[in-house]
């Protein structure tokens, strides 16, 4: 449901702070010369900055939790510890608990506010193979019929082998698979759809689930039993427990201004 300022406005509550209209990236909040609300203008785009920063919350929102962020060094080392996870319990993930992983997306950032993020959930292993595995096997099998992307392969080789003999290298038999898409003609869909997994794949971390990114599956999807996905997450109760974390890879910062990167 997008957010509409207008039918949610108490008017006896405003105080006539005129941080709403202040706030409002699209001007779409109307005030007096007092700062009194007296219009809301059709180029709302439902972004809720009005209500957020409402001192009167005059839009009903919910009580801002801040107490309860944590701290910047708990956060980071969140981020530290998330690592990609092959390898899971036999054990299925509940509704519930799915239900309360995808929680985030409702709060995911997108381009243009454009919203619209759907996840598409496959539980069960018989029913990720069949969806998504069989047909991925099936599509190897095809195109390395004489050993053609074998021969192309790489370091991949082993890995086609593998595929091609019906091991599931491509799930690694994780109960849960989520597709995530945006809306055909969102400019912005792919990026949108990527951001909201990345925030799924942390909060799994802190939820004692292990995740992977499956970008085969996602670059694949065309040819599986599902629609057309911008990002897929691979998702399970990890079978090993990991004792150390891995060294943080090599990245560029830049200032854009010449000799001041590290």
């Amino acid at each position: 449901m997008v957010f509409s300022p207008e039918q949610s406005f108490e008017s006896v509550k405003c105080t006539a702070c005129g941080i709403c209209s202040k706030v409002c990236p699209e001007d779409s909040i109307r005030t007096d010369e007092s700062g009194l609300v007296i219009s809301f203008e059709s180029t709302c785009i439902g972004c809720g900055h009005c209500g957020c920063y409402c001192p009167s919350n005059c839009f009903g929102f919910p009580e801002d939790n801040r107490g309860l962020i944590p701290e910047q060094e708990q956060l980071q080392n969140l981020f530290e510890s998330r690592r990609s996870v092959r390898h899971f319990l036999e054990k299925p993930v509940e509704e519930t608990v799915i239900r309360s992983l995808l929680e985030p997306v409702g709060f995911s950032p997108t381009g243009q506010n454009a919203q619209g993020i759907t996840v598409e959930v496959i539980l069960g292993r018989e029913r990720i193979r069949k969806l998504v595995v069989d047909p991925l096997v099936k599509l190897i099998r095809i195109l390395d019929c004489f050993r053609l992307l074998s021969l192309f392969a790489g370091k991949s080789r082993a890995a086609v082998k593998k595929i091609r003999n019906g091991e599931d290298i491509i799930t690694w038999n994780a109960p849960c698979v989520l597709l995530f898409r945006a809306p055909a003609g969102n400019i912005t869909g792919k990026t949108d759809a990527v951001i909201a997994a990345t925030m799924v794949s942390v909060k799994a971390e802190a939820m004692g689930l292990g995740t992977f990114w499956n970008g085969v599956v996602q670059v694949a999807s065309v040819f599986l039993r599902v629609k057309k996905s911008h990002a897929v997450l691979c998702v399970g109760y990890p079978l090993l427990k990991k004792y150390q974390r891995v060294p943080a890879r090599d990245w560029v910062l830049s200032y854009g201004r010449q000799g001041r990167s590290s």
